[in-house]
């Protein structure tokens, strides 16, 4: 069976208290491992600020997870995810090549109730706008 390189980046809800938190994460790190894929990196974006509002929240904790797994592992993590309850949205991608970070978010198996400050609009607004970004408004 092919394998191929995943990251999975997904929002749990800002409310959700320590223990459940852990609940959701120990949920996605037990079917990762169940279904046999071979998890490089899972870590803490920390808190931060949505673009907008989803299912009612305007903030979430980010996480992002780097793994190796078959096609039909995928499939089965996306219809598993719409049913965990603490999760507002998720993203499942695939990538040529998993590079890992060896700095920055932290490791959730490590501390997994670390939340970095969410950036502010004043770091935000000094940086140069995407390639996407520039097209669009040339069109």
């Amino acid at each position: 069976m092919e394998t191929r390189n995943y990251e999975l980046m997904f929002i749990a809800a800002p409310e959700l208290a320590e223990d459940d938190l852990d609940a959701v994460l120990q949920r996605v790190q037990r079917y990762l491992e169940s279904a046999e894929a071979q998890v490089a990196s899972f870590k803490s974006w920390g808190l931060r600020r949505l673009a907008y509002s989803i299912k009612g929240q305007r903030e979430g904790r980010y996480y992002l997870v780097q793994f190796t797994a078959s096609p039909e592992v995928v499939n089965d993590l996306d219809r598993n995810l719409r049913l965990v309850e603490g999760v507002l949205r998720h993203l499942v991608t695939r990538v040529d090549e998993l590079q890992v970070p060896e700095s920055s978010p932290e490791s959730v198996m490590e501390t997994p109730a670390a939340a970095p400050q969410p950036e502010t609009a004043d770091e935000s607004a000094d940086s140069e706008p995407s390639d996407t970004t520039e097209a669009a408004a040339e069109a």
